[in-house]
């Protein structure tokens, strides 16, 4: 009996069926039936003849153009036929025989039929013809496979021997593709570079003849060489074939194809010119990758023509003297900038190339920009709108970061370091922390009625600014002093404001920087509940002061320190500091009150001739005023004898009275400047259109005397940080030397201003004397820490 093989791939039926047809039954496959029936065994030659014979007849029908289809009935026959003789007892075993004339048949059709019909052609024909017979080796290889199954799937496993379709691509290989890969190399390559030049190629010939080189190594069998071997490795391995017969030459191509054509760009072109033909074969590069080539090439082909056209010419393009960098800053040509942005992003990060040399040029921009706004400022007169132009100028170039320059980190770095060059820089005598302080008072004096109600965002703007300052301490200084005005005066237009830009200022330099600015606004608070206490105790004690009196109790810590000067107080405010006195010291224990009159402002009634006018002024003028409810005339002495205010600070605030605006005053004899023997009369002929008005309080403004002590307080609170920074460092180091401490403590005390290290040798030698450090015995640079 017969032996039935399992159906062969792609057949119907089981069993015997394989061997059945209906209807009359081929004659071959009767003869086999009866000779495997009566010997039970194939020889090796019939059976290989058979094989060869069903071979012949695809290969025929494949030549045809496949106008017919392969039989069936044949492709079932072959099977059993390898089948059978693949299983037959050795000596009739003919496995090893059948799998070396398997590839010994590739290597007959291959040179006798498909390499003389590729080399009988050139050019594109030839690339076309490749292609075609790769296609139809494929198909070949399909079919044999079907028809040798059985070796792949029992005997090659059994031997570890090369798989049938790696056989027949091996073939293609060494038959075929090793004899013409140069011609048909250099004609996709011409190919490639017709379609740079702009001609029309054919993409999808292209794309099949490609597809060659990679599927060559994909078909490769290749085994792990070691254990763990990574699968991205092996995927890498199958390209290899692709990568060494075409890409690598490919790549060196391309790399001369831009060097010729970047080198005639350079000379001719303008940097936005040279960009926008250097975006667009960037983008021409990606699309023929896409199109034909093996996407693991995108990156290595982008890279040679990145370092062509940009790298290589990168310090030329940018300093082109009318187009480079510096002039499209100049003209704010944005989406020049950004196209910059882009393309050079793409180039790794270093000194001359990349984003980093870009990000130099922005940076001396911005510098050579400030530098300018503050030459110019230096000449004005008026520095009210300074810190404007710089909020202004921040604007301008935060949002060419934001926009052309993509956030990057590297230009809002630039950004930072170029503000921090010229917003430091002094403005004649004013310190930019003074004006950018005073600005700040102006704001929270309008209550940002200028900027539309954008307020929150100009105060966001204001301590960006101020994260410039190396002097922070500066600034808090100042506007610790202009914030108490604007809360004893009533001069603050908002309480919200006031907090928000504290609670901004807080966020950047941490709690401690804001705590006496904390601790004024809760003063304010707590006072407006005392004040409304006081006024219920007076109506429980039954006390009539005659006037209103309002008193603001601060603590000493959070304010600024102001000068005491000793005057003589009229009956009616004495009266009302003595009953304070007597509620305050009834509600709490332990506590001091020490009257400040410098910041005090009364309210007066001025009889005039022609109407009575209420006068806004500070609590010295009033005293000076109230004397003239007395007697008519006063010389300057009388005046400085009764009030005991010292003649210096008198002589300002007679010039408020006498000589300002508003005259309440008359001086005899006339003129600009008073004198001690000056006389003063009540001017009852005053008037004004108004029946309330604010006078000149001296106290709004800042004076020359004032800056020079806010700087002195400054200078002391900087002398004690030092000394606490050394201790802090020193306490926790125990040993330290005298470079490594200075660098330490300079370190920590940057967030608020930049130490002087002459200071921090000064502080060291004062702390070593009071016996907080000493010099080590056997090295006079290091320092110990005494517990």
């Amino acid at each position: 009996a017969a032996r039935l093989p399992p159906p062969p791939p792609g057949g119907k039926g089981g069993g015997g069926g394989v061997l059945r047809r209906e209807g009359k039954p081929d004659r071959s496959s009767t003869e086999l039936v009866d000779m495997n029936s009566a010997a039970d065994v194939i020889p090796l030659e019939p059976g290989w003849e058979k094989m060869r014979g069903g071979i012949d007849k695809f290969t025929a029908i494949m030549e045809g153009g496949f106008r017919e289809s392969f039989p069936l009935a044949m492709h079932s026959e072959l099977y059993t036929c390898c089948y059978v003789m693949c299983t037959q007892k050795a000596p009739h075993n003919w496995a090893d025989e059948l799998y070396k004339r398997y590839g010994t048949m590739y290597e007959q059709q291959l040179e006798q039929t498909v390499l003389p019909a590729i080399k009988a052609k050139h050019g594109t024909e030839m690339l076309r013809e490749f292609a075609r017979r790769w296609k139809n080796h494929k198909l070949l290889v399909r079919q044999m496979w079907k028809l040798f199954v059985y070796l792949d799937r029992y005997y090659i496993k059994k031997i570890s021997a090369l798989p049938l379709k790696a056989v027949g691509v091996q073939k293609f290989e060494q038959v075929v593709f090793n004899q013409v890969k140069e011609e048909v190399r250099t004609g996709v390559l011409q190919l490639i570079e017709k379609e740079r030049e702009g001609d029309m190629v054919d993409r999808d010939l292209l794309k099949q003849v490609v597809d060659v080189f990679v599927e060559i190594g994909d078909w490769r069998p290749l085994f792990p060489t070691r254990v763990g071997e990574e699968i991205g490795d092996i995927g890498q391995a199958r390209l290899n074939t692709y990568v060494k017969e075409l890409e690598t030459q490919l790549l060196a191509d391309t790399s001369a194809f831009y060097a010729r054509e970047s080198s005639s760009w350079i000379g001719t072109d303008s940097c936005p010119e040279y960009m926008k033909k250097a975006e667009n074969r960037l983008q021409q590069e990606v699309a023929l990758v896409a199109a034909y080539l093996h996407s693991s090439t995108e990156e290595k082909l982008l890279k040679e023509v990145e370092t062509q056209l940009l790298a290589n010419h990168q310090s030329a393009l940018l300093d082109k003297e009318e187009t480079g960098c510096r002039a499209l800053l100049r003209e704010e040509k944005t989406d020049d900038l950004k196209r910059m942005y882009k393309l050079f992003q793409r180039l790794p990060n270093s000194v001359t190339c990349g984003l980093q040399p870009i990000s130099q040029i922005v940076r001396e921009h911005i510098v050579d920009v400030g530098m300018s706004h503050v030459r110019k400022e230096e000449a004005e007169k008026d520095h009210s709108m300074y810190a404007q132009q710089l909020i202004d100028l921040h604007d301008q170039y935060h949002a060419m970061v934001q926009g052309p320059f993509g956030s990057n980190t590297l230009f809002q770095k630039v950004l930072k370091e170029a503000f921090e060059v010229f917003v430091n820089k002094d403005i004649g005598q004013t310190s930019t922390a003074e004006l950018l302080s005073t600005f700040c008072d102006n704001i929270m004096k309008t209550g940002g009625d200028k900027f539309e109600g954008e307020i929150d965002t100009v105060l966001d703007k204001i301590v960006m600014l101020f994260s410039y300052l190396s002097d922070k301490d500066m600034f808090a200084e100042f506007y610790r002093k202009q914030l108490s005005k604007r809360l004893l005066l009533n001069r603050s237009a908002s309480d919200d404001d006031e907090r928000s830009l504290i609670t901004k200022l807080k966020y950047r330099c941490g709690a401690q920087f804001t705590s006496k600015l904390e601790g004024m606004l809760t003063d304010m608070n707590v006072s407006k509940d005392s004040q409304n206490n006081f006024a219920a105790w007076m109506r429980t004690s039954e006390v009539n002061l005659g006037i209103e009196c309002a008193v603001t109790v601060l603590t000493t810590g959070f304010w600024p320190t102001y000068k005491v000067d000793e005057v003589a107080l009229p009956a009616e405010l004495l009266r009302g500091i003595d009953n304070f006195t007597r509620y305050y010291e009834s509600r709490t224990s332990h506590r001091k009150l020490k009257w400040i009159h410098t910041l005090g402002t009364c309210v007066l009634t001025g009889r005039f001739d022609q109407k009575p006018i209420e006068l806004v002024i500070s609590t010295y003028q009033a005293c000076i005023l109230m004397l003239f409810n007395q007697q008519e005339e006063y010389t300057t002495a009388d005046i400085s004898s009764t009030t005991k205010l010292p003649m210096d600070a008198l002589m300002k605030y007679m010039q408020t009275l006498a000589l300002s605006k508003y005259q309440i005053l008359t001086k005899s004899p006339k003129g600009k400047e008073i004198g001690e023997t000056d006389v003063f009369t009540f001017n009852r002929a005053f008037t004004d259109r108004q029946r309330k008005i604010k006078m000149s309080l001296l106290v709004t403004k800042v004076s020359q005397d004032e800056k020079l002590s806010t700087k002195q307080t400054v200078d002391e609170d900087r002398k004690h940080a030092v000394e606490a920074s050394i201790v802090r460092v020193m306490k926790a180091r125990k040993t330290m030397a005298h470079q490594q401490l200075v660098l330490e403590v300079s370190q920590q005390l940057m967030k608020l201003f930049r130490p002087d290290p002459k200071v921090i040798k000064n502080r060291i030698e004062s702390l070593i004397s009071r016996e907080y450090l000493e010099r080590d015995k056997d090295n006079q640079g290091v320092y110990k820490y005494l517990a």
